[in-house]
C-alpha cells in the first residue's frame, strides 16, 4: 500500500480531523480517520484537559485528484478540449486522455507522450512515499502502437532466421522493447537483448549461437564460459 498516514492532535475531536486533513493537504472525502483518543475538556475545560488524537490515512482518490488537478493545468496549453480519466491499481496510475486533436499529443512515434509519461511519473513519485508508476495512453494509442511493435518484432525475427545475420531495430521506449523481447521468445533459435543508453536504446535480435550447445572435453571451462555469457545476456535484457 502506498497511502501515507499521519498522527494528529487538537483541541477537539473535530479539530484534530481538520489538522489532518490539512498536514495531508486533502479534503475530509480523501482520509481515513481512526480515533486514537476523543480527548476530555477536563474540569471546568481547564484541568486535566486532554487533546483528541487520530490517525488520518489518504485514499486512492486523493492522488487520483491531485494528478488530475496537474493535468488540467498542463493542458491549458494543448489549445483543444480534452477529457482525462484517472485511476489506481496497485502502485500504478494509469491515465487516459481522449478528446479532439488528440494526436498531437501522441506526437512522432509517441514522444510526446512519452515525455507527458515522464512528468507525471516525477510529479506522482514527489506525491507519495514509495515507488509508483503511471502509464498514459491517448485514445487507444498503446494498443495501436503494441500491435505495430509486435509485426516489427515478428518481421525481423523472420529476416534473422533467413539471413542468418543480426537484426538491430530502431532505438524504441522500455515498454516497446518489452514487446519486442516477448516476441522473440517465441523462436527457439533467436535471441534479443538491448544496447545503447536512453533514449537512443535498441534491440538486437540475432541467431542463437548453436556451437557451445554440444559438449566439450573441457567441461569445467565450457559450463565458465556458459555462465559469463548468461550473466552478460542477462544484464543486458529490459
Amino acid at each position: 500500500m502506498i497511502m501515507k498516514t499521519v498522527e494528529v492532535s487538537g483541541n477537539s475531536l473535530k479539530e484534530a480531523v481538520n489538522n489532518a486533513c490539512k498536514s495531508l493537504d486533502a479534503t475530509e472525502e480523501e482520509v481515513d480517520i481512526k480515533i486514537i483518543d476523543e480527548g476530555s475538556k477536563g474540569f471546568f475545560g481547564i484541568f486535566g484537559s486532554k487533546n483528541a488524537v487520530v490517525n488520518a490515512t489518504l485514499k486512492p482518490k486523493h492522488y487520483e485528484r491531485k494528478i488530475l488537478d496537474f493535468l488540467n493545468t498542463i493542458s491549458e496549453n494543448f489549445g483543444s478540449e480534452v477529457v482525462f480519466e484517472v485511476s489506481m491499481r496497485n502502485r500504478t496510475f494509469h491515465v487516459t486522455i481522449n478528446g479532439d486533436n488528440i494526436s498531437r499529443l501522441i506526437g512522432r512515434h509517441g514522444k510526446t507522450v512519452a515525455a507527458l509519461e515522464h512528468i507525471l511519473n516525477i510529479y506522482a513519485n514527489r506525491l507519495t512515499d514509495v515507488k509508483v508508476n503511471v502509464k498514459v495512453d491517448i485514445g487507444g494509442y498503446k494498443d495501436d502502437r503494441k500491435e505495430i511493435i509486435e509485426h516489427i518484432a515478428h518481421k525481423a525475427a523472420k529476416n534473422s532466421l533467413s539471413n542468418n545475420e543480426k537484426i538491430v531495430l530502431e532505438p524504441m521506449f522500455s515498454y516497446e522493447r518489452r514487446i519486442v523481447h516477448e516476441v522473440i521468445t517465441k523462436y527457439k533459435n533467436l535471441k534479443s537483448y538491448s544496447i545503447g543508453l536512453e533514449p537512443y536504446r535498441k534491440v538486437v535480435i540475432d541467431i542463437v549461437n548453436k556451437k557451445y550447445d554440444k559438449p566439450k572435453r573441457n567441461h569445467n571451462s565450457r559450463s565458465q564460459f556458459q555462465k559469463s555469457e548468461k550473466m552478460n545476456y542477462n544484464r543486458n535484457k529490459d
